[in-house]
């Protein structure tokens, strides 16, 4: 009765806030996701609102009525079917949002194969070897949403792997494990939370190992980019985890990184780098502002830790860029030329063996524009698709744009 309902909705009504006011934070996951799952269907009647030809007039008017109701109808059905009363229409469009902030709407952005078609053709490469997922997007968040793609088919790898393990592996269940290796940097960031909030939101997933490629943390106002960072972002409630982070020196000088190897911080992480399955890696241009390397070494000069022309004598011997803190040219990497070591498990030779040994292991290479100034970084991507001595991906994502601009290279 309607005595009984109104004592329900009150005990199933959310504490307010200090000010006495509601806010769609305040509501369950439940809730949030029943109202979006609502408005979709909403969404599914107002694409229909047209009708099919067998519908009768009625039928369609009934529809299209529907559709015009919009977040009304949404918050009726809220009030019937959950029984909350106080879910108005004007509280249907927060609560959408909420479930954005939650993680529970992930979009899934086009990909353009004509391009993809291009580059293999332009750059001579199997698809069967290496695969190219070119993103159909552009604009500010055109890093965000390749970063997107790649987390995506970093998830399909790891159930690749997996079921892989299984069958060699049928009663170890500790080999069965899905390694992945982890770089630094903002758009491996953006790639890792990706992944977390697809394995948080309750999809079955495999028990995974995150290992820090690299230690990452260069810039003492940076944390965020640093790989160890990254594995707060998965919940080991939900999900099995486990970790082998590198705890040492960021970067050394040449002359004592073998010395560094064999420190506590950093022995074990090497030892068991050969456990990896998939490696996640983007890169950088040389001469962009944001790339970690560059950023570090422009720091190392300031603070009279290396003296003025160190970036210079980079660039006059070809750097175009850099992948894990490793600089190339055109012709191949530059081993010497680097006046400091990053502390990174894998030198660029380790990276091309690994992508071109056909052994159940990957390199996914997230290549789109710089997620902080949304600069290309074709001039630093080209060799590694043209140098057969610096294929080192596996996997290749990029934008549009980005494949446009080295097609009209």
């Amino acid at each position: 009765n309607k005595a009984a309902a109104n004592k329900t909705a009150k005990t199933t009504k959310p504490s307010v806030t200090r000010s006495g006011r509601w806010h769609p934070s305040q509501e369950t996951d439940e809730l949030i996701f029943s109202v979006c799952d609502r408005y979709f269907y909403q969404l599914g009647l107002a694409s229909h609102a047209g009708g099919e030809e067998s519908d009768s007039q009625k039928e369609k008017s009934a529809k299209k009525e529907e559709k015009q109701r919009g977040a009304a109808a949404v918050a009726e059905w809220v009030q019937e079917h959950l029984n909350r009363p106080d879910i108005t229409r004007e509280k249907i469009y927060p609560l959408f949002w909420e479930a954005c902030h939650r993680g529970f709407l992930l979009l899934q952005p086009p990909i353009e194969k004509g391009l993809a078609d291009k580059l293999y053709k332009r750059f001579s490469l199997d698809e069967e070897d290496k695969k190219i997922s070119i993103v159909n997007v552009r604009g500010p968040a055109a890093a965000q949403h390749v970063t997107s793609t790649a987390a995506d088919m970093i998830v399909e790898l790891i159930d690749t792997v997996f079921e892989e393990k299984k069958k060699k592996y049928p009663d170890d269940l500790r080999k069965q494990a899905v390694h992945l290796g982890m770089g630094a940097g903002y758009a491996a960031m953006l790639v890792a939370k990706r992944m977390a909030q697809k394995v948080n939101s309750g999809e079955e997933c495999p028990p995974l190992v995150l290992h820090a490629i690299s230690a990452g943390g260069f810039l003492p106002h940076e944390p965020h980019k640093a790989p160890t960072n990254y594995f707060t972002y998965f919940d080991p409630s939900i999900t099995s985890v486990k970790y082998v982070a590198i705890f040492s020196e960021t970067v050394v000088g040449n002359a004592d990184y073998e010395v560094l190897k064999e420190s506590p911080g950093i022995r074990l992480p090497f030892e068991q780098r050969d456990e990896i399955d998939i490696v996640i890696t983007s890169l950088a241009a040389a001469n962009h502002e944001h790339g970690l390397l560059g950023s570090y070494l422009t720091y190392l000069i300031e603070q009279k830790f290396l003296p003025p022309q160190s970036l210079d004598d980079m660039k006059q011997a070809g750097w175009i860029g850099d992948v894990q803190f490793r600089p190339y040219s055109k012709e191949g990497p530059l081993k010497e030329v680097c006046p400091v070591r990053a502390v990174t498990l894998f030198e660029l030779e380790d990276l091309v063996q690994m992508a071109r040994e056909k052994n159940g292991k990957y390199v996914v290479l997230v290549a789109g524009p710089c997620g902080e100034c949304g600069a290309t970084k074709k001039h630093a991507l080209h060799p590694l698709l043209a140098n057969e001595q610096l294929r080192l991906w596996t996997h290749l994502v990029t934008d549009a744009r980005t494949a446009r601009e080295l097609l009209d290279e």
